[in-house]
């Protein structure tokens, strides 16, 4: 599809939207609301059967709509009904509950769907159709209870987050406003750097440290994490390569987001910026972690293996905290687990967090894979981990995350001292 045929398409769907909602206030009485049901079927169904899932929904549907309300398609899993002239949020829960019984129970529905239903009210939760709909997106996605879930603002993380940040974070890219700190991987056993991590960081003159959890959720839900990603590859790349032209032999670590998995030309975009900066690719290490996974586990296995045959080194992060982390080691082509940090932290205090990390050491190890402890905050801490034989610790007891010129007297101390 051209730019031209893209535009025409959004545009026909924003007055589409302004038609449905300028119809639905029109059909409301004063001191009443206009509600917004966002229905969608969590299972993802085969490509083949998403349109007929969601024509039986429409179907299935009918008996709830009154003459004004009204029901359309959203994408292949999802449909929206605007409902005018209601008292309020209760009148839409009976709305949203009789919707769920249709989907669900009735025994009329060929196949019973089990939706999860948001809903939104206009004016309160938005003013038009798209901010109605993603309110009532969030609600059924995040906030449900029973299936069934009411946008609340004050709930929203998200969307006080791009309120706050989307407009600032635009800018930031534009005018190249983010800059990497560097921290030291250390080997256990002789107590050499042998590898950085590399970590975003965004001062702004108005909002002060922007925490990089908050720049990845919001960059993720613009759609502008493969462009910040290039950012981090491009610019990490370039001071690596200086960090090596001053003797340094170690590997960097490059956090990989969900989004970057479908990125069919993150590979190519590596490899070309490995050349450029003259870096031999198996000295970039790619941290993942589970739940850049779970969405399509084939698709990302295939851009794992793009990787992998160029030569660089792959980290399955945060190991520990997700539901099948087992079962993916069997089929990722990792070179290195890294121990999530809740794990290591709590070590002094619970037993049974001491045994599973003692526990994954040995698992990994068995499988051939390089062990990575991150926050080690203290001494005794990194004695343990010396102890029982993992590869690599990382955290404030050895170092902060710290600027360039300040990882780079760092290492050359370290490589003094041995």
């Amino acid at each position: 599809m051209s730019a031209t045929a893209f535009a025409h398409d959004l545009n026909e769907i924003e007055i589409r939207h302004i038609e449905r909602l300028t119809t639905a206030i029109s059909h409301t009485h004063s001191g009443r609301y206009c509600g917004v049901l966002h229905i969608e079927v969590r299972h993802r169904p085969h490509r083949p059967k998403q349109s007929a899932v969601v024509a039986q929904m429409a179907i299935a549907l009918r008996s709830l709509l009154r003459e004004n309300d009204q029901l359309f398609h959203i994408d292949h899993q999802t449909l929206g009904l605007l409902i005018p002239n209601i008292a309020g949020i209760s009148h839409a829960l009976l709305a949203a509950n009789r919707a769920q019984y249709l989907l669900c129970e009735a025994p009329e529905t060929p196949q019973h769907l089990h939706p999860h239903i948001g809903i939104a009210i206009y004016p309160e939760h938005g003013e038009n159709m798209p901010d109605l709909l993603n309110s009532a997106r969030i609600a059924a996605r995040d906030f449900a209870q029973e299936q069934i879930g009411v946008y609340d603002p004050n709930r929203d993380w998200l969307g006080q987050q791009l309120a706050r940040l989307e407009a600032p974070l635009r800018e930031a890219l534009a005018q190249n406003r983010f800059h990497l700190a560097f921290q030291a991987q250390i080997n256990s056993q002789n107590q050499h750097i042998v590898g950085a991590e590399i970590l975003l960081r965004w001062e702004d003159a108005v909002l002060g440290q922007v925490p990089p959890d908050q720049i990845v959720e919001v960059a993720e839900h613009l759609g502008l994490m493969d462009t910040l990603t290039r950012w981090v590859i491009q610019s990490g790349l370039r001071q690596f390569a200086l960090l090596r032209s001053e003797g340094y032999r170690g590997t960097m670590s490059i956090n990989l987001c969900p989004s970057n998995l479908a990125d069919k030309n993150l590979a190519m975009y590596i490899a070309n910026a490995l050349e450029v900066w003259d870096i031999p690719a198996n000295t970039l290490v790619l941290e993942i972690t589970e739940s850049a996974l779970i969405a399509d586990i084939e698709a990302a296995l295939k851009q794992l293996e793009q990787l992998k045959q160029m030569g660089c080194l792959l980290s399955l992060d945060d190991f520990g905290t997700g539901y099948s982390s087992l079962s993916y080691l069997k089929r990722l082509p990792i070179d290195e687990l890294k121990i999530d940090r809740s794990f290591i932290q709590s070590m002094a205090s619970s037993h049974k967090d001491a045994a599973i990390v003692q526990s994954i050491i040995e698992l990994a190890h068995r499988l051939q894979l390089t062990v990575v402890a991150e926050g080690v905050e203290n001494a005794a801490t990194a004695a343990f981990l010396q102890q029982h034989q993992c590869d690599t610790i990382q955290g404030f007891y050895y170092s902060r995350p710290v600027s360039l010129a300040d990882f780079k007297a760092y290492f050359q101390r370290m490589e003094q001292a041995a």
